[in-house]
């Protein structure tokens, strides 16, 4: 009987300790993270020189912020605020979507849906590895000149 209420308390402090490693839904986001070009990959798109995302609580939802430079130098500057309550919100800068939703299914584990013009053009689905540390966002859109896009693109806590 002491063995099984000693398992018990070790499976509940295990149970506890994995779940405090990834703060559940857009928590797991909050900080700043930059590009890793060794770990990611693009197929049908430009890749990516270097890139920072900023994820910050305000009182309307998550602000997103992202600063990113193509291979090509050209820079992308998009932001939007995610009420993280299924709607569509706006998003300025982005020459790929002009709205965005995002859905969280686990405590590290999301999935952003894009629209451009009112009509779904691609998913990313975003995962939080379990040590918080690097976030691995693989995407599937069609670009504004039909092509499509397909991306690992890893990001490292800073």
């Amino acid at each position: 009987m002491t063995r099984i209420k000693t398992y018990a308390v070790l499976a509940t402090l295990l149970s506890i300790t994995c779940d405090a490693e990834v703060p559940k839904g857009a928590g797991a986001l909050l900080g700043s993270w930059e590009f890793d070009s060794g770990e990611s990959m693009f197929d049908g798109a430009m890749p990516y020189r270097s890139g920072t995302y900023t994820f910050s609580n305000t009182s309307e939802g998550v602000r997103v912020v992202a600063h990113i430079i193509e291979g090509n130098g050209q820079v992308l500057h998009f932001e939007y605020v995610d009420r993280q309550d299924g709607t569509f919100v706006h998003v300025t800068g982005n020459p790929f979507y002009d709205s965005e939703s995002t859905q969280w299914s686990g405590a590290g584990v999301a999935t952003r849906s894009e629209q451009r013009n009112g009509k779904v053009t691609g998913k990313t689905d975003m995962t939080v590895s379990m040590d918080g540390k690097s976030l691995t966002a693989s995407a599937s859109r069609t670009l504004p000149d039909g092509r499509r896009y397909i991306s690992k693109i890893v990001w490292r806590r800073r």
